[in-house]
């Protein structure tokens, strides 16, 4: 290089040294959360000239919307109030800022001034920062990474990082915290999870190996924001996409292990795999060698017999590996002996049924023809009207004779009781009293077995009545001081005189 290109490079970097002129870095566009607090990262630059007036008396001031004096100043280091504090150190040209309790009123255009000793005044006017208030917080955002890449799925075996990130949206004094969880219910361990955060994004990774059982598992993410009055929270997820060699492979067998002589049986395979299985391939046992017999999920025997029992095999296989597993299946002889059993069991129902039916129809219509004469053999009651418009009864019960007995003239008389019950009839002008049809008489009736049928249908209301006329006065008042019964003594008639 030549000597005057030399000297030119050294003019040009000492004035870049010496010949500061005025700057400022601000970020762009902030956002912030109603009722939060915002932090604006912020250094400055002065003219070299000036140097000596930076220092620690001097005052940073923001304005909002404008730079010169129509603009509205939104803080004043100068001025103690709790609206905001310059966190840097201004003589060290670093302008950080913290506004308190942001409200929509901070969503505006902000620009920044240095004021100090002397003639040092200028606002930063080419650069600006603009704040964007919202009310809720955005959601984190979730990945998965295995290594450096991101990935949708991972192979089991593999580690996993899981890594969730979201701005800040508060000042540093209070950040936000992420947590972890899952659907499965299963605890994450505090080792597995790692978190940072710089001035504009806090992130959480979250780091394990890919197993089978978490597949389909959803991670959860979420973001908490502790505000002026309340906390905001926002959360995320993934499901996890584990791909694996097929596992928990089984075989069904329907109808049951235990299948009989020459009905159908149907073997099916199922396992877990991911993808899914693409190939079932069935072997039998035969002679301790494998023997291929057909491919598909089901394998069905439609007429078994002896020869189908055996160990049954399946072979399931995608992508990533195969699994094999086994069934033992046993064909049963037929035994007749349970059928013969089941038609007996199956008759005798039948028949002891139908001997129930019969015997209840041989009652019911037992008791149907005893209603007409009820209590008739040896005690019977039979009913003699004593009126035949009115259709009153008096009831009778007498004992039954053997047909052979013929009673002598020294065997004692039997005593039978009548309910006799009378209806109201007119006082004729001999009757001093009546006998009222509420009143029940008993009476007393002796006889001989012969002609006992007979007697019994002799005995009348008129003949009860003129018996009782028949008594004395002095019984006669006796029977009607009575309240409720009467008691007379009757005998029967000659049945010779009695009419049929």
């Amino acid at each position: 290089m030549k000597t005057s290109q030399k000297i030119i490079c050294i003019i040009l970097f000492l004035k870049g040294v010496w010949c500061r002129d005025w700057n400022i870095s601000l970020p762009e566009k902030i956002e912030a959360l109603t009722g939060s607090c915002v932090t604006i990262n912020c250094t400055f630059d002065i003219n070299n000239t000036y140097d000596l007036d930076l220092n620690d008396t001097a005052v940073g001031i923001w304005f909002k919307n404008n730079h010169d004096a129509s603009g509205t100043i939104m803080y004043n280091s100068s001025i103690s109030n709790n609206l905001g504090k310059i966190t840097g150190n201004l003589k060290d040209k670093d302008c950080t800022t913290d506004f308190y309790n942001v409200s929509s009123n901070h969503s505006a255009k902000f620009f920044f001034r240095i004021e100090g000793k002397g003639k040092l005044r200028w606002t930063y006017a080419q650069k600006y920062v603009s704040i964007h208030v919202i009310e809720s917080p955005p959601n984190p955002t979730v990945k998965m990474f295995m290594g450096q890449m991101e990935v949708q799925e991972v192979l089991e075996g593999n580690a996993v990082n899981l890594r969730c990130s979201a701005i800040t949206l508060c000042c540093s004094s209070s950040p936000p915290t992420l947590t972890w969880r899952s659907t499965d219910g299963l605890s994450l361990n505090e080792n597995n999870r790692q978190q940072q955060q710089n001035q504009t994004e806090i992130i959480s990774d979250l780091n394990f190996t890919a197993s089978h059982l978490q597949h389909g598992v959803t991670f959860i993410c979420n973001i908490t924001y502790q505000l002026q009055n309340r906390n905001a929270t926002a959360q995320s997820n993934i499901t996890l996409r584990v791909l694996c060699a097929p596992k928990n492979t089984s075989v069904s067998v329907f109808p049951s292990d235990s299948v009989l002589e020459g009905t159908s049986v149907t073997l099916t395979c199922r396992s877990d795999a991911n993808p899914a299985v693409l190939n079932y391939t069935w072997f039998r046992e035969n002679r301790g060698r494998l023997e291929q017999l057909q491919t598909g999920q089901n394998l069905t025997v439609n007429v078994t017999d002896r020869t189908h029992t055996g160990r049954y095999y399946c072979r399931v296989e995608n992508q990533y590996g195969t699994e094999n597993t086994s069934v033992l299946l046993d064909i049963q002889c037929f035994n007749f002996s349970f059928v013969l059993i089941g038609v007996a069991v199956g008759v005798s129902m039948i028949v002891i049924l139908c001997a129930i039916t019969c015997i209840c129809k041989r009652r019911g219509g037992a008791v149907q023809n005893r209603k007409p004469s009820q209590n008739r053999p040896e005690g019977t009651t039979r009913s003699i009207s004593t009126n035949e418009n009115e259709g009153e009864s008096i009831y009778v019960n007498r004992d039954v004779l053997s047909s052979a007995g013929a009673d002598t003239p020294n065997q004692q008389e039997s005593l039978h009781y009548a309910s006799i019950t009378f209806t109201e009839h007119k006082t004729e002008p001999g009757e001093s009293r009546r006998v009222s049809s509420l009143d029940t008489v008993y009476s007393v009736l002796k006889y001989s077995s012969a002609g006992m049928q007979k007697c019994t249908t002799d005995v009348s209301a008129d003949v009860v009545t003129k018996q009782v006329k028949s008594k004395n006065s002095d019984e006669a008042d006796e029977l009607a001081d009575s309240v409720s019964q009467l008691y007379a003594q009757v005998k029967r008639r000659n049945p010779r005189s009695t009419g049929d």
